[in-house]
């Protein structure tokens, strides 16, 4: 696993997208690890994992972690109530971890946050704006490409699990666009995962090259006419594409743009990390049923 290198002479700050984490260790992990009543525990296993070899790794002076709870009054629903509509409910087995990794936070002395109204990319987005004009460098742990509008000059978006690292420009390699307009190019293209509709006929690739030459829905909406006279292959079609589903576009680009004034509340806010407090974490293993060396590892980051 590499590290992704500083930004010098800043304070940096790890945010954390803690669902993908999780689900990963529910994947990753027996579904026979159980705590000391017998519920399933393998997602907290994969998760504190991870946090371990983080914390281990990079040392963050500042770290939280971003919670998605039951959006009971969702932002998005609310303008498009289809939004995420077509997802599965999470398995009961699985849900009931979740508490239990915003309680290992506590415990590891990692500020949480979450919201009933926005989603873990709208906290970690007002986190990282307010962190920025304080003078922070932000690193985004996540592997969801929508954080990526997030970034900049001197951040990092970082998928831990792939060791794959984007700076400010590696974005607009990756995706063809610059950090500002992926919410543009997700407008364009559609997001299957978050069930948002795009234009049809329009991918990553086609969206990229209208944004090139108008970068941002608006102006495209603004020359619609003109995109017949784009020297690519297709483009009277594309215009005509554009032409007959151009009024999607405003509400897409309300859905894919990441919030970064949300108002949320957590335990504290200050994002300093505290070190972990023993006896919270001898309860919280007692609850896992953990062993002696899972202990011993943890507590040890306290010394390092």
């Amino acid at each position: 696993m590499s590290t992704p290198a500083p930004a010098q002479n800043k304070k940096r700050a790890y945010l954390v997208d803690t669902s993908i984490y999780i689900f990963r260790g529910w994947h990753a992990y027996s579904d026979e690890m159980t705590d000391a009543k017998g519920q399933p525990a393998n997602a907290i296993y994969g998760f504190t994992e991870f946090l371990h070899q983080l914390i281990e790794l990079e040392k963050p002076e500042y770290i939280a972690c971003a919670f998605d709870a039951r959006q009971t009054n969702s932002y998005r629903r609310e303008l498009f109530p289809a939004y995420k509509a077509h997802r599965p409910p999470v398995p009961i087995a699985l849900k009931s971890q979740f508490k239990h990794c915003r309680d290992f936070c506590r415990a590891a002395g990692i500020a949480d946050f979450s919201s009933n109204r926005f989603e873990a990319d709208d906290i970690i987005g007002t986190l990282a704006t307010r962190l920025r004009a304080q003078g922070f460098a932000i690193t985004i742990l996540s592997a969801d490409k929508d954080l990526a509008q997030l970034i900049k000059p001197g951040d990092i978006w970082w998928d831990y699990a792939r060791d794959k690292i984007m700076h400010y420009r590696d974005v607009e390699k990756t995706f063809g666009v610059a950090p500002e307009l992926i919410a543009d190019l997700l407008a364009l293209s559609g997001d299957a995962v978050d069930n948002i509709p795009g234009i049809p006929g329009i991918g990553y690739k086609m969206a990229s090259n209208l944004l090139k030459k108008y970068p941002g829905i608006e102006l495209i909406i603004d020359n619609i006419s003109k995109i017949s006279e784009m020297k690519f292959r297709g483009s009277t079609r594309i215009q005509q594409l554009v032409e007959e589903h151009h009024a999607i576009l405003p509400l897409n680009k309300l859905l894919t743009t990441i919030i970064t004034d949300a108002d949320f509340k957590g335990p504290r806010d200050d994002l300093k990390w505290l070190g972990i407090h023993p006896d919270a974490l001898h309860a919280m293993f007692d609850r896992l049923n953990a062993g002696p060396g899972r202990r011993e590892r943890w507590l040890s980051l306290q010394t390092a």
